[in-house]
């Protein structure tokens, strides 16, 4: 049996050889292959990368909904405190006269107009932020603080104040009555004449209903922007809160949002006594985002009672409501608009947005300073982002503004801006 096996061991070794060399061949043979879907797979993700827009990171859209930029610290357990902003310079030249001179506002064109020009420079619409975010429970606490400089001594101005958990936002910050996402790319402050705007402190809930759709409920300001008779008693008051809903559906960078708004409207005459009227609000507005590139397309339209608050053309005009002394009785005026844009991008660092929007005021002419009806608002630039730190452009702006007895007024800007963040 010894001598058997004696025999058989070089049988043995070299079939086991034999064995060895043919699976290394199979080796070299997988690997050869693995290495070449390899190389393809990264010829191929080269080619993607190559072919693919960056991100919108510097849209005004993407800044005002909170996509923050800037130096961030973080500790060992993942609290992080991020510190950004930029610093704007504006220079402004209207052709005929206008009352706002930092951000364009249809509303503010004189009427009449002594069609003089005038230049204006600007950092009004330079920022600092300050965001933190903290990890609890599988959730992070994200908290923001915002400031800028949109005043004429150019001193700071309280933006966002608020804090983010889970399904809960509190504080300051875009109302839910506004898209913030459907923003136009602008270079102007103000943005168009129609849309819906504002700032409120609130208490909001999101709940998601599926993957694509969610919806949004909040308790805001309720402050009244009302016109009441001078040298009186009369005020407004504030007591039940502003009402908000909107449902959103999303899907590959687009969406369509639908929301609502309750407005208390309460004040107080000379005599104490409490007078209420019920403002509403409904409005439509979407992006539409383009397959394969960062072109899109944001629309809006809006109709209300007593929100003129949101309207961002007229907010703080007092026209929630105009006190008819006549009849002893506060008229909630109806207000409606449309505006629309689309954002195109010539190269990934080149882009132009073009758009329009119309405001209508229901105004009764109850009060004789009291008199504005409608206005426009048109808008075209070419912006430059040579990197993500840096951009710069040019914005023509057209408004026109007409009054309830059919006087009216036009005015066209030219805007330059340098942005340089940190």
């Amino acid at each position: 049996m010894m001598r058997l096996l004696l025999k058989l061991t070089p049988v043995l070794l070299l079939l086991q050889m034999l064995a060895m060399t043919a699976f290394a061949q199979k080796d070299s043979l997988i690997r050869k292959r693995l290495d070449s879907l390899e190389a393809r797979l990264n010829y191929l993700d080269i080619r993607l990368k190559k072919n693919a827009s960056p991100p919108r990171t510097q849209t005004r859209s993407a800044v005002e909904s909170g996509r923050y930029t800037g130096v961030v610290m973080a500790d060992d357990e993942s609290v992080a405190l991020q510190i950004g902003g930029f610093i704007q310079t504006d220079a402004i030249h209207d052709f005929h006269n206008n009352n706002s001179p930092l951000g364009f506002l249809s509303s503010g064109i004189d009427i009449p107009n002594a069609k003089k020009s005038n230049t204006t420079y600007s950092v009004a619409a330079s920022r600092f932020n300050l965001s933190g975010q903290i990890p609890i429970e599988g959730k992070a606490l994200k908290t923001v603080l915002e400031f800028d400089l949109f005043n004429s001594s150019f001193s700071p101005n309280l933006r966002n104040a608020y804090a983010e958990y889970g399904k809960v936002l509190v504080g300051m910050y875009w109302s839910n009555f506004m898209d913030v996402d459907a923003y136009p790319n602008t270079l102007d402050y103000n943005g168009p004449n129609a849309m819906t705007s504002g700032r409120q402190v609130q208490f909001r809930l999101t709940l998601p209903v599926s993957k694509t759709t969610a919806v949004a409920f909040a308790l805001e300001d309720p402050q009244s922007f009302l016109t009441l008779p001078e040298q009186s008693d009369f005020k407004a008051l504030k007591q039940i809160p502003d009402i908000t809903g909107s449902i959103q559906y999303s899907k590959d960078g687009s969406h369509l949002r639908f929301a609502s708004v309750l407005h208390p409207i309460i004040y107080e005459d000379a005599q104490q006594k409490r007078e209420s009227k019920l403002g509403y609000g409904l409005s439509a507005s979407g992006v539409l985002q383009q397959p394969g590139n960062k072109d899109n397309f944001v629309f809006q339209a809006t109709y209300g009672k007593g929100i003129s608050k949101y309207i961002n053309d007229i907010g703080p005009d007092n026209y929630d409501g105009v006190y008819n002394p006549v009849s002893d009785n506060l008229e909630v005026l109806a207000v409606w608009g449309v505006s629309a844009s689309y954002d195109h991008w010539w190269a990934d660092k080149f882009s132009s947005t073009a758009g329009w929007g119309y405001l209508n005021l229901e105004n009764k002419g109850t009060v004789a300073d009291q008199n504005f009806k409608a206005s426009n608002y048109g808008i075209l630039n070419l912006i430059y982002y040579p990197n993500s730190f840096v951009k710069g452009g040019v914005e023509y702006l057209y408004g026109s503004r007409k009054n309830l007895n059919g006087d009216s007024a036009n005015n066209s800007r030219i805007q330059l801006t340098l942005q340089f963040r940190f």
